[in-house]
């Protein structure tokens, strides 16, 4: 008769829990067979490795020095089990992550960071899109996978939510509501806004920019646009120069303030949202392990005391 596995992981079961009984609990087998197969290792050595007292079971020194041995050799193995399955799940290759400019901010940062940590073996390229661009490359398959702020409305591409947030309005500094503590769309009636230039990469054109000019709207007034912008770049100088107003996610004014520009929160106005985004049926296994990655990061910033 052979050694085998078994017979190792019973008998360090006993000798760590110094108890047939508990050890038995432990691997999930009868206490008669656990008995029975360390009797039948003991043949096998040809000495004695266990002996039972009145407080339970003890090592003999024999079986000390055979615990040593039994505990590398199920290390060598648990080590090799792990490596084979972590070999198994390992993905590598290229993957293309497409940013829209309004969807930047510190989540997507850090799921993109938690990725390359992950699978180093994976050659990730970030690649960013304007305003007019919501579907962030996903329709021309520049992109494999993408970071958008929702409604992207176009066939073939599905979206997972990852995070919400209230909008601000953004005005110029000047203007004589930048001194408010909050606006809601009543008090901005008549005002001209800033809207982003009509989607050009498939995505419905009127639905994207309609959200972000909150259209239609509650009051039934239809929002008078003052200029068109493509970038934030061209976005942010219109309206400091006052062509008009607009809103933003209320984490970008860490990213988009300027001198001259004003945020000021807002009320009745629906939360932006923000999602990652992939084909439907892209077999790609990086694709399926990134969705994943950026789901567990955004519940894990969810869950950071201080957060809603």
């Amino acid at each position: 008769m052979n050694i085998e596995l078994r017979h190792l992981r019973y008998f360090a079961a006993v000798a760590e829990e110094e108890s047939f009984t508990a050890a038995a609990r432990r691997v999930h087998v009868a206490q008669q067979v656990l008995s029975s197969q360390i009797r039948q290792l003991e043949d096998v050595v040809g000495v004695q490795l266990l002996e039972r007292t009145s407080r339970g079971v003890a090592l003999t020194p024999a079986g000390a020095a055979f615990l040593e041995s039994a505990r590398a050799t199920l290390a060598v193995l648990d080590r090799g089990v792990t490596a084979a399955r972590n070999a198994a799940r390992a993905i590598s290759g290229e993957l293309s992550v497409g940013l829209n400019v309004a969807a930047g901010g510190e989540l997507p940062t850090t799921a993109l960071a938690a990725f390359e940590r992950a699978h180093p073996q994976v050659e990730v390229r970030l690649r960013t899109f304007d305003l007019a661009e919501p579907a962030t490359g996903l329709l021309n398959r520049s992109t494999d996978v993408a970071f958008v702020r929702p409604p992207i409305q176009a066939p073939g591409i599905r979206l997972e939510s990852l995070a919400e947030e209230p909008r601000v309005f953004v005005l110029p500094a000047a203007h004589p509501l930048a001194r408010r503590d909050c606006l809601g769309l009543g008090d901005v009636a008549g005002l001209p806004w800033i809207a982003t230039d009509l989607a050009t990469d498939g995505c419905d054109p009127a639905r994207w920019r309609d959200d972000w000019l909150v259209s239609p709207r509650p009051g039934g007034d239809q929002p008078i646009i003052g200029a068109v912008a493509r970038t934030i770049d061209e976005w942010r100088e219109y309206v400091v120069a006052g062509r008009g107003i607009s809103l933003c996610p209320a984490s970008a004014e860490r990213y988009y303030a300027r001198p001259g520009l004003a945020f000021v929160a807002s009320r009745e106005v629906p939360p932006a949202l923000l999602s990652v985004a992939w084909r439907t049926g892209d077999d790609n296994p990086a694709v399926a392990r990134f969705v994943e990655v950026a789901m567990a990061t955004a519940a894990a910033s969810a869950a950071e005391p201080g957060r809603e």
